[in-house]
């Protein structure tokens, strides 16, 4: 947070969705409480908190990178150094990828709640502003992603800084930026697991309610943008953490209804050409229920996934390959080399080997958290039904009959199905610590990934903004 108090004092200024990873940022010297005069700074504001989330130091690169490398599915070559010694929990307090996470989530926040205090001033001017209702319903449009986004920088931190929910809700949780940015200088405490997952519903809760009421009058974004989709999503993912199957069940299906696309029975998208193709191109895709978009103009270059992959020679872990049956078409989207078998999801494009779109929530996602909801309940038939919409990519499995037909080993065939399906999309970190597997790799063997937490950066700590460590955290790092 120590790094975000500038914008106390200056307001940025970028149009439209910008996904730049440039090290330097355009801003205007306006103080913030002057910096929300018009639906058009809104906006700006809105598309600044974009900015943060889709910078290679959050969901850009650095959270899908750690969610892989960490979990024990890919690893850093020892060549280059990218990420190496962090798939192998060679970390500390200084850690520069680790304070990277902090600093850019609590940009997003910050960013964020600057924004909707911003977009508060400008409706209560409404009047003297002679807004329209397209304005208002335009300005609650913003509000309610910014709340999304929010929701959605609170969710990554809390899993790479504190303990999983299942641990406790006691455990110590995120300082909670609510009603008021934090400013320079000031000293915050951390709040409770607990305290922090129920601020991230109020937050999805404040997003739903802004956009029903924006939707009335103007179009819903697209799946680039924190929509409906989206939010529905992250709400399914939170609920799945907190053990409250029911509602998360019930925001999946809210998720997949509104794509508008079935994934029961044969008529389910995409094709598995369409699968395959959808990774080198910059559209939206059958999957995309929120994709963070890159351009070619971002000229991303080595802060890129696709250069982790490529040229730093990040690869696939040796342990999940036997996971691949042999007509498993995603077993295409990996690739033999001399440095081990690289993911080719991040590929890039025809004319930009360094451009891929970043997907956050798709919804294959969303028919995994179905299905694992239905096995937990013992609901069999439903739970094939819908693992049956990723698990028929390995052509092997041809009916829903076919897939495990208990409760246990259901869970079992979900959780690797998640590897399948999501590798060098950094969910395995997250996905393990909820689903209390232990994790293997060539470096380290039955790792209780559940026990282990990242600590909070030595920077933050020795600046004394927020000084409450996570003690004790290398003492559960893997032997």
């Amino acid at each position: 947070m120590k790094k975000i108090y500038k914008i106390a004092l200056l307001f940025i200024l970028i149009l439209g969705v910008s996904s730049c990873d440039f090290e330097t940022e355009n801003y205007q010297d306006i103080p913030t409480t002057d910096a929300y005069k018009s639906v058009q700074d809104v906006q700006n504001g809105m598309n600044g908190a974009y900015y943060a989330l889709g910078s290679y130091r959050f969901c850009g690169n650095y959270t899908l990178a750690f969610g892989d490398m960490s979990g024990g599915i890919c690893k850093g070559n020892a060549g280059s150094g990218h990420f190496y010694n962090i798939g192998r929990y060679v970390v500390s307090e200084t850690t520069a990828e680790i304070e990277d996470v902090w600093d850019y989530g609590f940009k997003i926040i910050d960013r964020s709640t600057r924004t909707i205090i911003g977009a508060k001033s400008v409706l209560g001017n409404a009047s003297a502003l002679h807004l329209s209702d397209e304005d208002v319903a335009n300005i609650d449009l913003y509000m309610a992603q910014c709340h999304a986004l929010r929701a959605l920088a609170n969710y990554y931190l809390v899993n790479f800084f504190s303990y999983p929910y299942s641990a406790g809700r006691e455990n110590l949780g995120l300082p909670l930026v609510k009603d008021k940015p934090i400013e320079a200088f000031e000293k915050i405490d951390r709040s409770t697991v607990g305290a922090t997952y129920d601020f991230i519903l109020e937050d999805i809760s404040s997003a739903e309610a802004l956009m029903d009421e924006a939707l009335q009058e103007v179009d819903a974004p697209s799946a680039f943008y924190m929509g409906p989709m989206g939010i529905a999503s992250l709400k399914a993912r939170v609920y799945m953490d907190m053990a409250n199957y029911t509602e998360a069940k019930k925001a999946a299906l809210e998720a997949l209804e509104l794509k508008g696309l079935s994934v029961l029975g044969a008529e389910t998208v995409p094709s598995d050409d369409n699968y395959l193709s959808m990774w080198s191109s910059l559209a939206i895709t059958q999957e995309d229920l929120f994709t963070i978009p890159k351009y070619e103009a971002d000229n991303l270059s080595a802060n890129s996934l696709n250069t982790l992959y490529g040229s730093y020679y990040g690869t696939v872990a040796n342990t999940i390959l036997p996971l691949f049956g042999d007509d498993d078409i995603r077993a295409n989207l990996l690739e033999n080399t001399n440095k081990g078998v690289r993911p080719k999801k991040f590929d890039g494009i025809a004319t930009s080997a360094a451009t891929s779109n970043i997907p956050v929530f798709r919804r294959s996602e969303m028919a995994l958290i179905v299905a694992e909801v239905e096995a937990r309940d013992n609901n069999i038939t439903e739970a094939q039904k819908y693992l049956f919409y990723t698990a028929k990519r390995n052509k092997a499995i041809t009916a829903p009959e076919q897939l495990p037909s208990t409760s246990a080993n259901l869970l079992t065939f979900i959780s690797e199905e998640r590897i399948r399906e999501f590798f060098a999309e950094g969910h395995r970190f997250y996905d393990a610590r909820r689903m209390g597997d232990l994790v293997s790799s060539e470096y380290y063997k039955d790792f209780d990934i559940a026990k282990f937490v990242f600590p909070i950066p030595a920077d933050e700590i020795n600046a004394g903004a927020c000084t409450q460590q996570n003690e004790g955290w290398n003492n559960n790092l893997p032997e």
